[in-house]
């Protein structure tokens, strides 16, 4: 894992050049790695539900009139947070230097002077004779424009406007942080009157997620000649350079094994912990950091690059879940930029997403060019760190799936999609996915509509695992996945009572179409051995012995599965009458559909013979007669109660197919005949 994040981070390096740059350039391209992410300001507008983003909060220092004023500045949309150097908390003890930043604290109490005053020695200056001219200009920008005495640093209030000086948290203006001795007590005031300032007060130019940023004269810091090099000499020491400069730990790096300075502890942007190998990130705990996991420079700005562009341009939403998309390379990554083209990476999981007809044959051409330069991929499902916390727990990793074998599954889906004529019946955005397979399979809010968060933590891992199954071409239980359909489906049923849904009602065709594709690529155990049976009777309808023939790892020889389809044929006629007469509580409902014990069938079998003969359905001597011969050894069946369900749900799913297909064939030619006419 740590390898591919290296592989990732050292061919954007090259593909970006930055060897060929300047030493401050490259500073500054290393420190925007460490920038937070723009979607960090996204939010979803309470009213209309619209996803929003925020914008700067801008204080700026006028030192042409000595004035201090709070302004909107631009959205953060794409790109914003690297171009003006916008960052995140990285721990509590942090020093005040970034001149952007979530936290308006960074730039209330803006320390960068005394920062530079204090590890002036240890900092790797790009120009040192700058030094002394940077350290004067704060110095100016500090007499002139802030306080610094027992209450700390902060804004002269005095240097406000008048229309933002209410409510400033400040003991001259805001009476709540007066005479207060308490170091701890005070923080805790003046935290409430901050961000009761900006809520309120501020309330035209603040919104649900801002940034601030102090400016002077409209600029930020690393635009102003006087700073911007020492800003950035700055950072980069106390964000990266520092993990080295100051380390006693010396010895070999974990992944290119150079004897050299290794990092004093990790302060990578992504943290993994609670994982079985210790050589994710660092280990199962903060402490085993040298032990578990060390890097020489070098590896550690390969990681650092890499990490974040695996975080900007391969994260995706997959089944409700978080994951990175990581793309497995052979021995080593070659130089071409198409390896790492974001398009293309995330064409992977669309495979395995319900989707849009146009949009898979799209995605499956880039990932069979994909496949050329690639030996697989990887998917990386982790649970979001909390906002005080850089922790990913990872849900799991799936490593090393092979590109071939998805492409292969899927075609043969999307071969099987259109041979059934399934984005025509379900209109243009159905098809034959994993993500449709785990629906029948699984809970769901149509199936389960109170979960709660714990039972969505087992669905989530339950997910997993059929997924991981499904990509390293495992085998499924029959009985298994037979008993979880019966389940989904009736709980579906349940829920939505007497109102039938064309989705719902062939289900259970569109299960014996993943079976089919599942005994295709051997990934299914536990089939039903055949029986040895001399049949006196031959069935001829056309219908049903094209059906058997299709799918005859099921059904060949099986004769009580035929003999249950057929009665799912006959409910299905019944049905159709029924709804003719405006009937909604349809046969099915005589049936329970959470399980049928083959002892229970012949009762069914009376049940439903006396609804044919109420509604005339299906007086076909030899269809009926091979029925009756498939139900003769029903005692001596080993069908589960669910099996017996699903049989009888697949003809019946099965008949409703045929008739809907005939339908709609019906009417594209009246529709072809009445062009013509016209």
């Amino acid at each position: 894992m740590i390898s591919t994040y290296r592989l990732i981070g050292k061919l954007r390096m090259v593909n970006d050049h930055l060897a060929e740059q300047t030493a401050t350039a490259q500073k500054r391209y290393m420190i925007s790695q460490y920038c937070a992410e723009d979607s960090s300001f996204e939010y979803k507008d309470k009213r209309n539900k619209e996803t929003k983003v925020g914008r700067i909060v801008m204080m700026n220092l006028d030192t042409e009139n000595a004035q201090i004023r709070f302004t909107a500045g631009e959205e953060i949309s794409d790109g914003v947070c690297e171009e003006k150097l916008i960052f995140l908390n990285y721990a509590p003890a942090d020093p005040n230097i970034y001149a952007a930043h979530s936290s308006n604290k960074s730039i209330l109490a803006f320390a960068l002077l005394e920062y530079i005053q204090s590890n002036r020695k240890k900092i790797r200056w790009s120009n040192p004779d700058k030094v002394d001219s940077c350290i004067s200009y704060l110095q100016s920008i500090r007499e002139s424009f802030f306080f610094d005495d027992s209450f700390g640093i902060r804004p002269k209030h005095t240097l406000l406007s008048q229309d933002q000086l209410e409510g400033f948290p400040d003991p001259e203006i805001e009476e709540t942080l007066r005479d207060i001795s308490d170091d701890k007590a005070y923080k805790k005031a003046r935290d409430k009157a901050t961000k009761n300032y900006f809520e309120k007060q501020l309330a035209d130019i603040t919104g649900e997620r801002q940034a601030y940023a102090i400016t002077i004269n409209g600029k930020f810091i690393h635009e102003i000649d006087e700073l911007a090099e020492c800003y950035l000499d700055v950072l980069f020491y106390h964000i990266i350079d520092k993990q080295f400069a100051d380390s006693k730990n010396r010895g070999h790096c974990h992944l290119c094994s150079a004897h050299s300075k290794l990092s004093e502890k990790v302060s990578l942007k992504h943290k993994f912990y609670g994982v079985k190998n210790p050589y994710y990130f660092d280990g199962a705990s903060a402490g085993m950091n040298r032990s578990a996991f060390a890097l020489c420079q070098d590896c550690y700005n390969e990681v650092t690059v890499g990490s974040q562009y695996v975080s900007s341009k391969f994260k995706t939403y997959l089944f409700g879940l978080n994951c990175f998309v990581l793309p497995d390379f052979d021995v080593f990554a070659s130089n071409d930029g198409q390896t790492l083209a974001p398009d293309g990476i995330q064409s992977i999981p669309k495979l395995l997403r319900r989707r849009e007809k146009t949009e898979y044959q799209t995605s499956l051409g880039i990932v069979k060019q994909l496949q050329t330069r690639l030996r697989g991929f990887s998917l990386f499902f982790y649970s979001k760190p909390s906002a005080t916390s850089q922790e990913f727990i990872v849900s799991q990793l799936i490593k090393g799936i092979s590109l071939a074998s998805l492409i292969q599954k899927c075609e043969n889906l999307d071969q099987m999609s259109l041979e059934c004529g399934l984005p025509e019946l379900f209109n243009s955005d159905y098809g034959l996915s994993f993500e449709g397979l785990r629906f029948l399979l699984l809970p769901s809010q149509e199936s389960h509509p109170n979960l709660k968060p714990l039972e969505y933590q087992k669905i989530n891992r339950d997910i997993l695992s059929l997924l991981s199954i499904y990509l390293y071409s495992q085998s499924l239980s029959y009985d298994t996945i037979i008993k979880q359909f019966v389940d989904i489906h009736s709980r579906k049923r349940n829920n939505i009572g007497d109102h039938s849904t064309y989705a719902l009602d062939l289900s259970a065709y569109i299960m014996t179409l993943y079976i089919k594709h599942l005994i295709h690529f051997n990934q299914l155990r536990g089939l039903k051995s055949r029986e040895e049976r001399n049949m006196t009777t031959t069935l001829e309808k056309a219908s049903l012995l094209d059906y058997f023939a299709n799918n005859s790892e099921v059904y060949q020889s099986n004769y009580l599965a035929q003999g249950l389809f057929i009665m799912g044929v006959y409910i299905s006629e019944i049905e159709r009458k029924q709804r003719e007469k405006g009937i909604r509580k349809t046969a099915i409902s005589k049936l329970n559909l959470r399980g049928i014990p083959v002892q229970k069938v012949k009762s069914v079998m009376a049940v439903i013979d006396d609804l044919r003969e109420v509604w005339d359905v299906y007086n076909d001597p030899i269809t009926d007669a091979y029925y009756r011969e498939c139900m003769n050894n029903l005692v001596s069946s080993s069908f589960s109660p669910e099996e017996t369900v699903f049989h009888i749900l697949s003809g019946r799913a099965y008949n409703s197919y045929v008739g809907i297909m005939e339908y709609k064939k019906q009417q594209a030619n009246k529709d072809s005949l009445e062009a013509k006419n016209d």
